[in-house]
C-alpha cells in the first residue's frame, strides 16, 4: 500500500521541477550506480524517482525493466521513516515476506535503500542496492551511500540550476529582441508620421527631426540642421513667446502655440506645436519633444471667412435677411430691423439676448440653446428652427444660422448669424404631413377592410381608424332601418362621453325626406350645433348626447342607403375642412362596397354548399343506380349466353349474329356500370389518409399488370419513390390506370415506361412518361373529362371514365393532373400530391 506524506503535492512539484523523468540515460547517474554496487559488492542497483504512480528508473544495475509501479518494492520504507533502510532478509519479516518484489522477480532477499531528500526538504526518490541472498553491509557502506545520495541530489540541483540560467537567457534574448523591434518601430512610426516630430535642447538646439519636419523648414536632410538652433526660423513676432515655451516646458509643464516660420528657401507658414517634457529613467527632463503639424491652409481659411463676414452683411441686406451679432462674453446681441421684424417686435426696440429667449416658445429652448452649445464645442456652423411667440400670442416658425468666431487661444468669442421667417414654410410642410399621413393612413384603412369581409370587423376597423385620424372626440356608424330607426352597430368613443353602441335610436326629426337626401349622396356637416340653422328637436337631439358639432356622411350599398358614418365633437365647436369631408366620404365608398361583396361572398357560400349537397346527391344516385343495375344486367347477360349456347345449332347465321350483338351490349354495358361505381366510389368508399409507400403500391400494380406487360413486351422503371399521406386504395388505382394507359396506347415499339417524382413547392410532382401515340395537344382537357373518349372501341376498348377517375383521385388528395404529349413522340402525365409529412427522398 503506498504511504502518502503529508505534503504529497509539493513533493511531486519538487520532482517536477528537475525534469528527469522519462529522460535519455546519462554517464553521472550510471557512474554513481556503478560506484555504489562496487562499494556494496551488490548485483543489483537502482537510482529510483518516485512518480505519483511509478517508480522510474533513471539509473540501473541488474534489473531489465525501466519502471514498477508505485505500490510494488520497498522504497516505501525509506519515505515512511526518511531515512535510511536496511533489510538484510527480508524473510525474516513475515509482512516483507509477502511483498511482490520478494515473492516474484527479482526475488528480493537483501535491501539497502537511502532517500533522495531536496534541499527543501521533499523526497523525491530512494537509491537502493538489491541481492537475491541474505547479506550485510557496514557502517562505513552506508556512509558512503548516503554520500552517494547526497550527490544525486546534487546532480539534480545543478540540472535545475542549469534549466533556470538557459531560461533567463532566453528570456534575456527575447527581451533584447522585443527592444530592438520596438525602437525600430518607434523610429519608422516617427519617420512615417505626416507631423513634425522633433526633440530639443533647453537652449533650442536640434537633437532629432523626422522627415515630414525637415519638409516643413525646407531642409535637404538631418545634417543640414541638426545641432543648430532653430529659433531663427520663427518669424520674429513669435519667437519670444516659442524661448519662453521652451522654458516651460524644462520646467515640467506642457504647451501649445501657435506661430508662423520662414523656411530655409524663404516660405512662410503656418505651424501649430504641441511641446511636452521627454525624460529618462531617472525622471530628469532631457530634451523638449514636440508635435508639430501644419495649419497654413487653416489660417487662410480663417482670413477668407473674415473677407466673407463683409460680404455677408451686403447679401443678408439684397436677401432680406435678418442679421444678428452675439458677443459670447457679455452677452450683448446686436440685430438688424429684418431680425426684430422675425420676432415681431418694432425696429426701435433694444433686443437683449435674455428677452429673445423668452420669445422662444417654451418647448423650443432648450433645443436652441443646445444647438448653440453644440455648434461652438465642435466648431461648426450653428442652425435651428425654432417657435417664438409674438405679442399678441400667435406662434411663428424662426429659422436661425451662425457661426462662431474664435480668438487665438481656439476660444469662441463671437456669433454672427441670421434668421429668416420660415412660418409660411412650416405651415405648408405641417399640411403636407397631414395630408400624407391622411392618405397613408386611408391606405390602410382600406387594406383591412379589404382584407376582411366580416362586417363587424370591418365597421370596427373603421371608427377606430378614423376615431384617430381625425382626433374626434367620437365616431360611430348608424345603421338605418326601414321604419325610420337606426341602431348603433359601432363606436369609437374617448373616455368621459355618452357611449351609444348598440342603442336603437329613433328620432322624428330624422324622416324620409333626409333619408332621401343621404341616399343622393348629400354630406352633413355643422361646425357648432348651437348655431346651426337646424331645427330644434334635432339640436335637443344631438345635444343629449354631448355633440357640439357632428360630420355625416352616407353609406351607401349599391343604390341603397344601408347607414350613416358619423363623427362627434363633443369638447368645443370644430370646423371641418374638405380634406377630412372627402376622407370620410372615401371611406362610407370602401364600407359600401365591402358591404356589397359580403353580400356576394354569403350568397357565393350558399350556392357552393348547396352544390355540393346536390353532387353528394348525384354521386350517391349514381352509386345506388349502377348498383342496382348490375343484378338485372347480369340477368339478361347470362339468359342470352344460355340462349347461344343451347339454340345456336337451330338458329340461322343471322340470327346468332344478332345474339352476339346483344351479349356484347349487355357486357359493355356491365364494364361502365362498374366503371360508374369505381368513379362515385372516389367519394362515397374511400379511406382515411395514412402513410403510404409509393414503391411497394408500384409494386404491387406491376403484379397486377404481369400478363398485360409481358404480352407487349412492356419495360417499366421508376424512381426512388416517396412515403406520402393518401389512400393505398385509390393511389393505387391511379397508378393502375395510367400504366394500363400507357400499355393500351403504345406504338409499334415496345412500350417504354418510367415514373418520375420531384419534391416542389412542399408537394410531391410524379410523371407517368411512355413512348406511346401520343395526343393532340387540343385534347389536353377533354380526356379528362366522363365518358370521352378519342378513339373508337374497336380500335381502343374502354369506357372513357379511367381518365376522370385518375382526376378524381388526385383532387381528393388535395393534388392537380395535367398531360404533356405530342402525337408519336410519347405521353407524360404529371399529378402532385402535398408533401404534408414533409419527407425527403
Amino acid at each position: 500500500m503506498v504511504m502518502m506524506t503529508h505534503n504529497e503535492a509539493a513533493r511531486l512539484e519538487a520532482l517536477r521541477q528537475y525534469q528527469i523523468l522519462d529522460t535519455e540515460p546519462e554517464e553521472t547517474y550510471d557512474n554513481i550506480a556503478q560506484l555504489a554496487a562496487f562499494i556494496c559488492d551488490t548485483p543489483i542497483v537502482l537510482v529510483n524517482f518516485i512518480d505519483e504512480n511509478r517508480q522510474w528508473f533513471k539509473a540501473k544495475i541488474g534489473l531489465d525493466v525501466p519502471e514498477m509501479p508505485r505500490s510494488v518494492g520497498l522504497s516505501y520504507l525509506c519515505q515512511e521513516r526518511r531515512d535510511v533502510v536496511v533489510v538484510y532478509d527480508t524473510w525474516t519479516d513475515e509482512k516483507l515476506a509477502r511483498n511482490s518484489v520478494v515473492t516474484s522477480y527479482p526475488y528480493v532477499r537483501f535491501y539497502a535503500g537511502v532517500p533522495l531528500i531536496t534541499p527543501k526538504g521533499d523526497m523525491v526518490g530512494t537509491l537502493c542496492l538489491i541481492d537475491q541472498v541474505p547479506r550485510e553491509i557496514s557502517h562505513k557502506q552506508v556512509e558512503a551511500l548516503v554520500a552517494l545520495g547526497r550527490q544525486v541530489i546534487s546532480e539534480l540541483e545543478l540540472r535545475r540550476n542549469l534549466a533556470e540560467v538557459s531560461h533567463f537567457a532566453e528570456e534575456l534574448k527575447r527581451t533584447k529582441e522585443k527592444l530592438a523591434h520596438s525602437e525600430n518601430l518607434l523610429r519608422t512610426i516617427i519617420e512615417s508620421e505626416p507631423e513634425c516630430v522633433k526633440l530639443l535642447a533647453k537652449d533650442g538646439t536640434l537633437l532629432e527631426m523626422n522627415p515630414a519636419g525637415l519638409a516643413m523648414i525646407e531642409a535637404d536632410c538631418i545634417n543640414q540642421v541638426q545641432g543648430s538652433c532653430i529659433y531663427p526660423l520663427i518669424a520674429p513676432e513669435y519667437r519670444q513667446a516659442f524661448v519662453t515655451l521652451t522654458e516651460q516646458v524644462f520646467q515640467g509643464e506642457s504647451g501649445i502655440q501657435e506661430f508662423e516660420i520662414i523656411g530655409l528657401k524663404g516660405t512662410r507658414r503656418w505651424l501649430e506645436s504641441h511641446a511636452v517634457p521627454l525624460r529618462n529613467s531617472d525622471k530628469n527632463i532631457i530634451a523638449l519633444l514636440a508635435v508639430t503639424r501644419d495649419i497654413t491652409e487653416r489660417k487662410r481659411t480663417e482670413a477668407s471667412l473674415r473677407d466673407r463676414e463683409q460680404h455677408l452683411k451686403l447679401a443678408l441686406q439684397t436677401a432680406k435677411l435678418g442679421s444678428w451679432e452675439l458677443d459670447l462674453k457679455t452677452g450683448d446681441l446686436s440685430c438688424s430691423k429684418q431680425c426684430k421684424a422675425n420676432f415681431g417686435l418694432p425696429p426701435e426696440i433694444e433686443l437683449s439676448y435674455d428677452t429673445l429667449h423668452e420669445r422662444v416658445h417654451p418647448e423650443d429652448r432648450a433645443h436652441r440653446q443646445e444647438a448653440v452649445r453644440q455648434a461652438l464645442e465642435e466648431r461648426k456652423d450653428y442652425e435651428a428652427e425654432y417657435r417664438n411667440i409674438w405679442s399678441d400670442n400667435s406662434i411663428h416658425w424662426v429659422l436661425a444660422r451662425g457661426a462662431g468666431i474664435y480668438d487665438a487661444d481656439g476660444s469662441p468669442t463671437r456669433m454672427i448669424g441670421v434668421t429668416l421667417d420660415i412660418t409660411a414654410r412650416r405651415q405648408a410642410e405641417e399640411e403636407l404631413k397631414r395630408q400624407t399621413k391622411r392618405s397613408q393612413l386611408f391606405a390602410e384603412i382600406t387594406l383591412k377592410i379589404r382584407q376582411s369581409l366580416q362586417i363587424e370587423a370591418i365597421l370596427q376597423t373603421t371608427v377606430i381608424e378614423v376615431q384617430k385620424l381625425l382626433h374626434t372626440d367620437r365616431v360611430m356608424i348608424l345603421r338605418l332601418w326601414g321604419d325610420g330607426s337606426a341602431t348603433v352597430m359601432q363606436e369609437a368613443v374617448l373616455p368621459g362621453f355618452p357611449v351609444l353602441l348598440g342603442k336603437n335610436i329613433l328620432e322624428h326629426c330624422f324622416e324620409q325626406d333626409s333619408q332621401e337626401l343621404f341616399r343622393q349622396g348629400r354630406v352633413s356637416a355643422i361646425a357648432d350645433i348651437e348655431t346651426a340653422n337646424i331645427q330644434l328637436c334635432y339640436k335637443e337631439f344631438l345635444s343629449q348626447f354631448g355633440v357640439k358639432a357632428n360630420l355625416v356622411v352616407p353609406i351607401l350599398q349599391r343604390e341603397n342607403l344601408w347607414g350613416l358614418l358619423i363623427a362627434h365633437q363633443c369638447e368645443c365647436p370644430r370646423e371641418w375642412n374638405n380634406v377630412e369631408i372627402e376622407l370620410l366620404q372615401q371611406l362610407a365608398d370602401q364600407i359600401g362596397i365591402a358591404l356589397s361583396q359580403a353580400q356576394l361572398l354569403e350568397q357565393e357560400t350558399h350556392q357552393r354548399q348547396e352544390l355540393a349537397r346536390s353532387n353528394a346527391e348525384l354521386e350517391q344516385f349514381a352509386y345506388v343506380a349502377s348498383h342496382d343495375l348490375q343484378e338485372p344486367l347480369r340477368m339478361v347477360a347470362s339468359y342470352l349466353q344460355l340462349l347461344e349456347r343451347r339454340y345456336k345449332d337451330n338458329l340461322d347465321a343471322r340470327a346468332n349474329e344478332f345474339i352476339g350483338y346483344a351479349v356484347d351490349g349487355a357486357l359493355r354495358m356491365q364494364t361502365l356500370i362498374n366503371d360508374l361505381l369505381s368513379y362515385s366510389r372516389v367519394s362515397t368508399r374511400s379511406q382515411p389518409f395514412e402513410p403510404v409507400d409509393c414503391r411497394f403500391v408500384v409494386n404491387c400494380v406491376l403484379a397486377n399488370l404481369k400478363v398485360a406487360l409481358e404480352e407487349s413486351n412492356a419495360v417499366l422503371t421508376y424512381d426512388t419513390l416517396p412515403e406520402v399521406m393518401a389512400d393505398a386504395t385509390q393511389l393505387s388505382q391511379l397508378f393502375q390506370n395510367l400504366i394500363s394507359n400507357a400499355i393500351k396506347f403504345r406504338s409499334q415499339q415496345p412500350p417504354q415506361i418510367h415514373i418520375g417524382v420531384e419534391r416542389i413547392d412542399q408537394k410531391w410532382q410524379f410523371a407517368v412518361r411512355d413512348n406511346g401515340i401520343g395526343i393532340e395537344p387540343q385534347y389536353t382537357e377533354r380526356i379528362f373529362v366522363i365518358f370521352q373518349r378519342l378513339h373508337t372501341r374497336n380500335k381502343y376498348p374502354g369506357t372513357g371514365i379511367g381518365l376522370a377517375i385518375c382526376k378524381k383521385i388526385v383532387e381528393r388528395h388535395g393534388g392537380n393532373i395535367w398531360v404533356e404529349s405530342q402525337p408519336q413522340h410519347g405521353t407524360t402525365f404529371f399529378f402532385t400530391i402535398p408533401d404534408t409529412a414533409g419527407n425527403k427522398l
